[in-house]
């Protein structure tokens, strides 16, 4: 699993942050390339909630199945918050939970593996809509 916060800097050309909370050590690298336009911190799901209390990012990328608690109750608890429910949320699995993910509240769902350009787009377009 990645630290509790791990800051990366992939020439953020947009400067836009964005956490991700993905706890498979192999998909964080292959989202960190992904998102390389973007400046990224990897969060622990249990930091999350209380990450955003003190800063709030442009936008979440989540993973379902997590240790403690999965990606759907996440988005949920963000979707409930007044101040951060409208950072958009792309809820990233191997589990092919569309319809979970839109009743969680998430702003879209994707399922693993994605093309490369597919995740960066979708959070750019995302964060674009505001």
């Amino acid at each position: 699993m990645p630290r509790a916060v791990s800051h990366e800097s992939s020439g953020a050309a947009s400067g836009q942050l964005v956490y991700v909370v993905e706890p498979n050590p192999f998909m964080a690298e292959m989202q960190r390339v992904m998102l390389r336009s973007f400046h990224l911190e990897f969060l622990r799901p249990d930091a999350l909630l209380r990450t955003m209390a003190s800063r709030r990012p442009s936008a979440i990328v989540l993973e379902i199945l997590l240790p403690g608690t999965d990606g759907l109750e996440l988005c949920r608890q963000i979707k409930s918050r007044p101040g951060i429910s409208s950072v958009p949320v792309v809820l990233f699995s191997v589990l092919d939970a569309a319809d979970e993910a839109a009743e969680s509240g998430a702003d879209v769902f994707l399922r693993k593996p994605a093309q490369r350009h597919a995740l960066a787009g979708l959070v750019a377009g995302l964060i674009e809509r505001g």
